[in-house]
């Protein structure tokens, strides 16, 4: 367990063992089981989770239906940031996909650990900056590139996705239709075998 979570935190920052141990104190567990919600349209978002085990997805409902915005895995963090740090009601939804442990950290937590080190406010700062390009990238994406070329970007940058989950959740986080979805499958596979 802790493994995980301390490849996470040192992925972004050296924190010493002090500091690990610091942090791993104020992370409370918490588990859902699938299809459970870890937040809900309405509710402000108290914690920022770090996924120890199971997969969770981050969507926003729309009068066509679900649009994707995001998914968590083993050693990711999720939640909806905006909410969590202006402590106001968010406009998504984060569920979970399969049965999950995660560990939470408080906006109150949080605040304490960034008067104790300059590293937990670097660590803070770089899940700020992660965050915010990669909804630029995202949106850039949705306007620039064919549902083809995003596909192919996620299956380079996030193959495990496509073992992980149904087509149809692909499909919304790509912005397209399942069936679309299909047919760029069929033809790269196609491209392939000639």
């Amino acid at each position: 367990m802790y493994e995980v979570i301390t490849k996470s935190l040192r992925k972004l920052v050296d924190f010493t063992d002090e500091e690990l141990f610091l942090f791993m104190q104020r992370l409370k567990p918490q588990s859902l089981k699938k299809y459970g919600f870890y937040l809900k349209e309405g509710q402000v978002c108290k914690g920022m989770a770090l996924v120890y085990k199971g997969g969770l997805r981050y969507f926003s409902r729309g009068e066509k239906g679900d649009y994707t915005i995001g998914f968590a895995f083993e050693g990711e963090w999720i939640g909806d940031y905006e909410s969590f740090l202006l402590q106001v009601p968010s406009p998504d939804f984060i569920e979970a996909l399969e049965d999950c442990e995660l560990f939470t950290l408080s906006y109150p937590d949080m605040q304490e650990l960034y008067q104790h080190s300059q590293r937990f406010e670097k660590f803070g700062r770089l899940i700020a900056e992660r965050l915010f390009i990669d909804a630029v990238k995202s949106k850039r994406n949705l306007m620039t590139q064919s549902a083809e070329e995003r596909y192919l970007e996620l299956l380079s940058n996030q193959p495990h996705i496509f073992e992980r989950l149904p087509q149809h959740l692909i499909a919304s986080y790509l912005g397209i239709q399942p069936q679309s979805l299909s047919r760029i499958r069929a033809k790269i596979s196609n491209t392939k075998l000639t």
